[in-house]
């Protein structure tokens, strides 16, 4: 019976351990489970880098957001491509429907979208590395002329 169940207990045993090193090296899962005893990670600590004698905050996530500057909520067009863009976390993936790109540095980002006769929403999904994500919905009527 020892014989039988040797290999499980070992799968386990192994399992244990590389969670357990996991755990300890690497800083978002330490973030996702919190510090024990209130203790500073790496990923908590301000590394301070100068990029072109800018000087950048790295290991404090910025906070995400979303501004969608074009088109405005519950506007009227006559024209069915209409253009999207905004502002958000630099580098952020952005989804628009079911479209997928990404922001610059400065956070921007455009793109296109048809649209169809009446009501249509535009859903803005914009995320970060870490998962965080903002989303706004965004209501366009299509009237073309008759």
């Amino acid at each position: 019976m020892l014989k039988k169940y040797s290999p499980i207990f070992l799968v386990i045993l192994f399992a244990v351990i590389i969670f357990t090193y996991l755990q300890k090296n690497n800083p978002a899962i330490n973030k996702l489970l919190g510090s024990k005893n209130g203790e500073k990670t790496k990923s908590d600590e301000i590394v301070i880098q100068p990029t072109n004698n800018i000087k950048k905050t790295i290991g404090q996530s910025e906070k995400i957001f979303l501004q969608v500057d074009e088109p405005k909520n519950n506007i009227t067009v006559n024209n069915p491509i209409v253009n999207i863009s905004g502002k958000t976390t630099s580098n952020a993936y952005i989804f628009i429907n079911e479209q997928e790109l990404k922001a610059d540095g400065n956070g921007s980002f455009s793109s296109a979208t048809t649209l169809e006769e009446g009501e249509n929403y535009i859903l803005i999904v914009s995320s970060d590395e870490l998962g965080n994500s903002v989303e706004k919905d965004i209501l366009v009527n299509l009237e073309t002329k008759q």
